[in-house]
């Protein structure tokens, strides 16, 4: 009677698992942060000049950091908000809000930005697209936050 000889493979294979599993979170980590880092500068700050300017959107007087930031100061020329509904909403940890991660996946968070732009009570000015010299810039800003 010959003997079967034993199968390893199902062994190594649930180590294998084992290993993604622990490692992922760790690994992913250190991913996020490096791309988080090598971010261009220049992006950042065009993104908080979009977000700050109150010309940006066509509207006049009327800007994200409006109702977005605590602490914004109308400049000279932009003296008085035209924003009925003005109130603050902080952003912050919209990353993990709008569960954006090392692919990408900024659609939610356009969305969001989209039905600000557009909504009679806000900015009212229009869309933009993925395609718009404003819009990587802009989250890469907000995400940021």
């Amino acid at each position: 009677m010959q003997r079967k000889p034993f199968d390893y493979s199902w062994i190594v294979f649930a180590v294998l698992i084992i290993i993604v599993i622990v490692a992922y979170k760790p690994v992913m980590n250190a991913i996020n942060t490096k791309r988080e880092q090598s971010a261009s500068t220049s992006t950042q700050a065009r993104g908080k000049e979009i977000f700050y300017d109150p010309d940006t959107w066509g509207q006049e007087n009327r800007s994200c950091a409006m109702c977005h930031t605590q602490d914004y100061v109308l400049s000279p020329g932009h003296d008085k908000v035209e924003m009925p509904d003005f109130k603050y909403v902080e952003l912050k940890n919209l990353k993990k809000t709008y569960e954006i991660g090392i692919m990408g996946n900024r659609e939610r968070l356009l969305n969001q930005l989209n039905r600000c732009l557009s909504a009679s009570t806000r900015i009212e000015g229009g869309s933009i697209n993925l395609s718009d010299s404003r819009c990587e810039p802009l989250l890469d800003y907000l995400v940021r936050q």
